[in-house]
């Protein structure tokens, strides 16, 4: 997957990415062009989180039949949690960090 720096509009493939800072849960990473930090926009990656626990939490309810009868109802949330964080994950913009 390519990501495009904020600073220099340069595309970057993934693995050529070296420092990574996990500033709790933003991760920022440095543009291996400019030497420039960025990170995806700071909504995106919470609402990714979210989407990522409404999987979680959605397959828990279903794995141990915690109210069976909406298990139908988990597995939609769930899957709607995971769409929403892959497309994040995918389509999200990355932001440039003011330091």
């Amino acid at each position: 997957m390519k990501v495009t720096c904020p600073h220099c509009k340069s595309k970057i493939t993934a693995k050529d990415i070296k420092n990574i800072n996990k500033n709790r849960i933003f991760i920022e990473k440095q543009c291996p062009s400019c030497k420039e930090w960025f990170c995806l926009n700071k909504t995106l990656t919470i609402i990714k989180i979210i989407g990522v626990f409404l999987l979680l939490i959605t397959s828990l309810l279903n794995i141990f039949n915690i109210k069976s009868q909406y298990s139908l109802v988990f597995s939609s949330i769930g899957f709607v949690g995971i769409l929403v964080s892959v497309i994040i994950t995918f389509f999200g913009k990355n932001e440039a960090i003011k330091k």
